[in-house]
């Protein structure tokens, strides 16, 4: 047993993890919850956010937005489940709960490996460096790379901040707009089909204007992929 399995177990003992669904002591998500949650997708167009089969563009859309298209694993609830994991890595500081993450992550993959054939590069939605000061860490960063070891891609964190932003999640939609405006920038040289990963996904504000700066970059296409849609 090496250093860190031994702190794990440490870990365990004095601060035991207990299920976020039934509160059964063992894992962030036990077997009989985990299956609770509809991982079918959740795929809209990224203009009107009406259901589409892929996440493309819908019929009454003509309006190219930057982002070529855009899906979740699941739809997110407060409540429910899936919210209660995204807000205890989120705010409680519990970077071990991406387990039941990449649990998720892993069979939605599984089940819909044509959703990511032709992707090139898997990039995060970049965190601005007061909010991974106060954090420790960037939960899409996470995400991303267990995305990318899952469809064997490279993960690059190649979008930068300009700006600090106030959070989305306060927001209405107008306010979210003039929050993110600009507030992302890439080098350019790029050539490639990027995979965008954030985790959570309302307006999907922010993902326009990250794949906006990716292609201005020199992107190809850009697609949206979070853990849930609100």
């Amino acid at each position: 047993m090496n250093i860190k399995e031994v702190l794990n177990l440490i870990k365990d003992y004095i601060f035991p993890v207990y299920c976020l669904g039934c509160r059964e002591e063992g894992e962030w998500l036990c077997e009989k919850c985990f299956h609770k949650i509809d991982i079918t997708g959740v795929f809209c167009c990224p203009a009107c956010h009406k259901n589409t089969q892929v996440g493309d563009y819908c019929m009454g859309c003509n309006e190219n937005l930057s982002l070529d298209s855009i899906f979740a694993i699941t739809a997110y609830k407060e409540e429910g489940l899936i919210g209660k994991v995204i807000q205890t890595l989120k705010y409680s500081y519990a970077e071990d709960v991406l387990s039941a993450i990449e649990e998720l992550v892993s069979s939605f993959i599984k089940q819909n490996k044509g959703l990511f054939s032709k992707i090139d590069l898997v990039v995060p939605v970049p965190l601005h460096k007061k909010r991974f000061v106060e954090r420790g860490f960037n939960q899409a960063k996470l995400i991303a790379e267990v995305v990318a070891h899952e469809i064997e891609k490279p993960c690059r964190e190649i979008v930068t901040r300009n700006r600090h932003t106030l959070q989305q999640a306060k927001l209405g939609r107008e306010d979210r707009l003039k929050n993110v405006s600009s507030a992302f920038f890439v080098q350019g040289g790029l050539n490639e089909n990027i995979l965008l990963i954030d985790d959570v996904f309302t307006t999907g504000t922010t993902l326009q204007e990250c794949a906006k700066a990716l292609k201005e970059g020199g992107a190809k296409k850009v697609i949206g992929f979070t853990v849930a849609r609100g």
